[in-house]
């Protein structure tokens, strides 16, 4: 699993998302895509977890999404 805090746009994004605003899911999966990129993961398949932080940030955990496909 990889791990990191989304930087301070990200996480509004996070929070809006949350809060009800529609169409965000595709921006904050390009903002995980582009950090992906930058640092050279295979950003092809991935489980995607957010996790709210005590401070307001967000923690984001990638997960290969091969290891879901066997689940029944």
């Amino acid at each position: 699993m990889l791990r990191w805090t989304a930087d301070e746009s990200l996480s509004a994004l996070i929070r809006r998302y949350y809060a009800g605003e529609a169409g965000l899911w595709e921006t904050i999966r390009r903002h995980v895509d582009d950090e992906l990129r930058r640092r050279q993961l295979d950003h092809s398949r991935y489980h995607l977890r957010l996790r709210a932080r005590d401070d307001g940030a967000y923690d984001i955990l990638i997960e290969d999404a091969g290891q879901f496909a066997n689940e029944p």
